[in-house]
């Protein structure tokens, strides 16, 4: 911002799948180890949640809850969800609308669109919680980055609500998913759409925040994590800005979409105003 005197300088890069590109400088072997268990656990939480689709495909739904239950448990968003149609619809376990949120609060905040729009639904209707405006207009808010709600009534669910059966994510696509108009497009538009947060700029906050989420087959972005934290507002603000953009171009697979998973470095730098720099060439000069 111009009159604060600061100047936000947004460098984004694009990584392949789940990180496994080095960046500068790398992480070390803890870093490496770390990367490494988070693949392992992500991949271990994806398979189960695909044995409990295909659990609840052939309506064994006890047998899919559980594989559920032990992806959800290694945060797998989608598997949170669907734990959350269960309690909705009493399957398995009774009746629960309060630990149907719960779940789908777990999921909304993974960045979950479905389970945004539904928090915003449940709390809006007061079906099966007490009604609460504020709480139906936060979700709303995060759901379509809105001022106002504006969940209107045609558009809300009806319970029960259906559990997502959402295809795997593609770890080696044959064509990787891509910003309209490719890399240099995706820094100018981030650089155009970030702002440097009051917050940050007092307690002189920088560095690199690292977002991960998943692109679908229609090319909207699903699934928003922060993976790598250095302040909390500009935590916010990049994971802001990833949930905003634009709908992409798939990833392919044998000529067809799929979903793909990437990781985005947002670098936040604060440079330095110009007195500063005119006083500092003086005093070498000197």
């Amino acid at each position: 911002m111009a009159k604060n005197r600061w100047l936000l300088m947004a460098v984004a890069m694009m990584l392949t799948m789940h990180m496994s590109a080095q960046f500068p400088g790398g992480f070390g072997n803890f870093g490496q180890m770390a990367k490494r268990q988070a693949q392992q656990k992500a991949a271990e939480a994806e398979k189960n949640y695909q044995k409990g689709n295909e659990f609840l495909e052939a309506q064994k739904y006890d047998k899919a809850f559980a594989a559920y239950e032990k992806a959800a448990e290694n945060g797998h968003a989608g598997a949170q969800y669907n734990i959350g149609t269960f309690y909705v619809e009493g399957k398995v376990v009774p009746q629960d609308i309060s630990k149907a949120v719960e779940w789908f609060e777990k999921a909304a905040n993974q960045g979950l669109k479905d389970a945004q729009f539904n928090l915003a639904s449940i709390y809006h209707q007061g079906a099966g919680v007490p009604k609460d405006e504020q709480k139906a207009e936060y979700w709303a808010k995060v759901y379509k980055d809105i001022i106002k709600l504006e969940v209107k009534k045609e558009e809300q669910p009806q319970f029960p609500f259906p559990p997502r059966q959402m295809e795997p994510v593609v770890e080696a696509p044959d064509v990787q998913a891509e910003f309209e108009g490719g890399q240099q497009a995706l820094m100018t538009w981030l650089s155009q759409n970030m702002q440097y947060p009051e917050e940050a700029q007092k307690d002189n906050a920088q560095g690199r925040v690292i977002v991960s989420f998943i692109v679908n087959k229609d090319g909207s972005i699903d699934e928003v994590k922060v993976m790598k934290s250095i302040h909390p507002a500009l935590d916010e603000e990049a994971a802001r800005v990833v949930k905003s953009m634009p709908k992409w171009t798939p990833g392919k697979k044998d000529g067809k979409p799929v979903r793909v998973r990437y990781s985005l470095p947002i670098s936040f730098r604060m440079a330095v105003p110009e007195t500063e720099k005119s006083d500092a060439a003086a005093e070498k000069q000197e």
